[in-house]
């Protein structure tokens, strides 16, 4: 294995390897000494892509750190975590595709839209406000509820996508009849 080229590495390829080179990384052991936290501030390479590639170069030389032995009663532990996961993803896929359809369904110089419109913001606004109460209170839900949730985020979020391409009033009253439901199915 050649220790100067970088794309030996897992998650680094050509354009990677590319960026690494222009923050001064060229080696191998270049990366391995360099910090974590360092290698998360490079451009395009994230702090997720950071951490795999981190432990990738630690394969590499030998260091990979054991991972710990599951406990008895972790498994449901691990799913509970897994849920609580998915349901943080579902919520901030949910509040961006909120503000797309809020921005994509602007009724621009149509005042016909104006009161649809109106409506469609305070049923959004007011869920974005459950949808932090939600997060801050999350860990009171039972996985059943959290899974119930997730799936009728998606579903909303699926629709939002859907009818926020264009401006009509059904769409409006649709979108807005959907955000009420799922509003208030979090009470």
């Amino acid at each position: 294995m050649n220790m100067n080229d970088l794309t030996q590495v897992k998650h680094i390829g050509a354009a990677r390897m590319k960026l690494l080179n222009d923050a001064g990384i060229t080696t191998i052991k270049q990366l391995h000494e360099t910090p974590l936290e360092e290698l998360s501030q490079i451009e395009n390479i994230r702090p997720h892509y950071a951490r795999l590639i981190k432990e990738a170069v630690k394969e590499l030389y030998g260091q990979t750190t054991p991972k710990p032995a599951l406990k008895a009663g972790t498994g449901k532990d691990k799913k509970n975590a897994l849920i609580h996961q998915d349901l943080q993803k579902e919520i901030k896929i949910l509040k961006k595709r909120l503000k797309q359809t809020n921005e994509n369904l602007k009724p621009l110089g149509k005042k016909k839209y104006l009161a649809s419109y109106i409506e469609l913001k305070k049923r959004s606004k007011s869920l974005r406000a459950r949808l932090k109460s939600l997060g801050l209170h999350q860990s009171n839900l039972s996985r059943k509820e959290q899974k119930k949730i997730i799936k009728k985020a998606g579903s909303l979020i699926s629709s939002l996508k859907i009818a926020g391409k264009k401006p009509k009033k059904k769409n409006y009253k649709r979108i807005v009849r959907e955000i009420q439901s799922f509003s208030n199915s979090l009470k």
